[in-house]
């Protein structure tokens, strides 16, 4: 029915599923159409009438349910009020404007859908850990705010279902899934059997938009508006707002509606995966269910004595427009799986071995070590985890958001080895033998290390310099990696600037490890960086053709470089850093004695 016809007064009936699989009707009283709600666009003002409806209102997992007039549709239920509503009042989106989502197809383009380039933070992330506050500012900049007016009518937050998740994690992301126009329900997942037993898709059956499917689950849970050859409309409102999208498409089933003044929701799971969301716009989503997504096996196996082997299965959509959604998504499941795991977010230290098995082939493998540390908020005691969670997390980021021309990530594989109790071990002092040094001698250092249960350990290590070393100083750092890294981060950031993909490679496979001890010599020096790679000691001549305009490529002059870096692996995380500064004596220059009959000489140095 075209809205035209749509009158204040007129009645009908819509459609949803309030408890498992059961499409059940519910009474619809038109109130008013809502001119240009949106610019050029109307919504119609419905009361829903019916037991279920007055007790429970607009339920979030309502949106996209058919509603009818005389037997035709006239759009789906889409909009609310917001909380303490006395009447269940909401806005129906006409289905004409969300026929011209399912239009919107025939002129799909491929490169539609772009996710925001946040390389440089995710390689940061990476090489030095994050901040829980990156992950929100990524997560929050780059999708669209949802609307929380209460007093207003805006879209029906849907339901985020988390299957294999504790309360805890949702408590701490609740306002940030808000703010994106969602709230989080804890869930469970389906049996096999009832996977295939899962209903075909009707007007008003639940369907769920997938982002992690298997033993840890992540789904947003809504309506169907229509059907029609394998493809479908829902929601009656934006998930994301992201265009064109290629995203798994559930059917779901709802396990509860769970009235509340402060605004009820379906509590649902999503059964099985049978196409692909291929439109996400304004006025709602159009699936195509002969179209399969493309999804990202990941396996998490964790070893933590005594228990046996606990292994956790699940795949992950793979899109451009949620390339910087994903790896926030699969934090907090790797979070959630480590600490399950093991039954507690103790205290404890945990070893990493991660595979990134590419489509080209290549493998990226990363190995490191993490221990508990009180800096990770709600994780402090199971601060390995976030820590670990972290690196793998940054680590597809990076793979993902990259503009290079780059292979797919086909598969993700961990293995965790857990042990009890914190291993970090700090840089307390640094003593040195020598505050002078001549060109070819050797410097000594005492370093003494604090453990976090009041113990230490003394490493003594000798540095020899080479024989020929045009400087008057060096610097020499005593460092973990993390520390290391931000200090070139700092000063000579091109160097983890990549220039194409296999330079990325390159940087991700020689992430610093956090159980090293670095011991780094640098010097000034009078050359260049230039396409990540140091060209040192150059001669002025060179130099000044190098660092001009018209020199090819981008280069940047080095404050110092690297001398030399001895590796000091260790059994503890290490923190903290020392910097000693020491002179260095060149040999005198000589002159041979000037002939007194001879003006015009020169001095030979030598």
């Amino acid at each position: 029915m075209p809205l035209a016809e749509v009158k204040p007064g007129m009645r009908g009936v819509g459609k949803t599923v309030f408890y498992g699989s059961q499409i059940e009707d519910f009474g619809v009283e038109v109130l008013e159409i809502v001119e240009n709600f949106y610019p050029k666009r109307d919504v119609i003002l419905v009361r829903l009438t019916g037991a279920k409806a007055e007790q429970a209102g607009v339920v979030s997992g309502m949106s996209g349910s058919p509603v009818y007039i005389n037997d035709r549709l006239i759009g789906a239920l889409a909009l609310r009020f917001g909380e303490f509503m006395k009447e269940p009042i909401g806005g129906v989106m006409p289905i004409e404007d969300m026929v011209e989502v399912a239009n919107k197809e025939s002129t799909r383009s491929i490169e539609a859908s772009k996710s925001m380039s946040a390389l440089p933070q995710y390689i940061q992330s990476y090489l030095c850990g994050a901040e829980e506050s990156f992950w929100e500012n990524l997560v929050t900049g780059f999708l669209p705010t949802g609307e929380s007016n209460n007093s207003s009518l805006s879209t029906i937050q849907s339901p985020l279902v988390f299957s294999g998740f504790s309360s805890t994690v949702l408590e701490q992301y609740q306002n940030l899934f808000r703010s994106l126009g969602f709230i989080a329900v804890q869930s469970g997942s389906q049996s096999a059997e009832a996977v295939e037993k899962a209903p075909k898709f009707e007007p008003g059956s639940a369907v769920s938009q997938v982002f992690l499917s298997g033993d840890i689950g992540i789904d947003a849970t809504g309506t169907v508006t229509a059907v029609h050859d394998n493809k479908l409309l829902a929601f009656g409102h934006y998930v994301f707002n992201l265009g064109p999208v290629n995203l798994p498409v559930a059917s779901a089933k709802i396990l509860a509606t769970l009235p509340s003044m402060m605004g009820s929701n379906k509590m649902a799971v999503s059964t099985n995966i049978v196409g692909s969301v291929r439109q996400d716009r304004l006025t709602g989503v159009y699936a195509d269910l002969s179209i399969p997504p493309e999804m990202v096996p990941v396996r998490l196996a964790l070893d933590s004595p005594p228990s046996a082997r606990h292994e956790f299965n699940f795949s992950m959509a793979v899109d451009r427009s949620v390339n910087n959604l994903m790896p926030f998504f699969l934090r907090i499941a790797l979070i959630q799986g480590m600490v399950a795991a093991r039954l507690a977010s103790e205290e404890s230290s945990m070893e990493v071995q991660a595979q990134f098995t590419l489509s080209d082939h290549r493998v990226l493998s990363i190995n490191d070590f993490f221990s508990s540390q009180q800096i990770f908020g709600f994780f402090a005691p199971g601060g390995d985890a976030v820590a670990a969670s972290d690196m793998i997390a940054s680590t597809l980021g990076a793979l993902l958001v990259n503009d290079f021309v780059s292979p797919k990530v086909e598969k993700i594989d961990l293995l965790c080895k857990a042990e009890p109790g914190e291993k970090i071990a700090k840089i307390s002092s640094v003593w040195q033998d020598k505050t002078e040094v001549s060109v070819g001698d050797s410097l000594m250092l005492t370093i003494r290390l604090k453990k976090t249960d009041g113990g230490g350990k003394k490493i003594i290590r000798k540095v020899n310099l080479p024989h020929k070393l045009q400087a008057q100083n060096l610097t020499v750092f005593i460092s973990s990696g993390d520390a290391l890294t931000r200090y070139e981060l700092q000063t000579n950031s091109e160097k983890y600037v990549p220039v194409n993909f296999d330079h990325l490679l390159s940087i991700l496979e020689n992430r610093r490890k956090n159980n090293n001890l670095y011991i780094q010599v640098r010097v000034r020096d009078s050359g260049i960086l230039l396409e990540g790679r140091e060209l040192s000691t150059l001669p002025p001549s060179i130099m000044s053709v190098m660092d001009s305009d018209r020199a090819i490529g981008d280069g940047k002059r080095l404050r110092d470089r690297v001398l030399l870096e001895q590796v000091i692996p260790t059994d503890y995380v290490i923190a903290g850093a020392k910097r000693l500064n020491v002179r260095i004596i060149q040999p005198q220059r000589a002159s041979l004695p000037q002939r007194e009959d001879d003006e015009s000489a020169q001095p030979v140095l030598w």
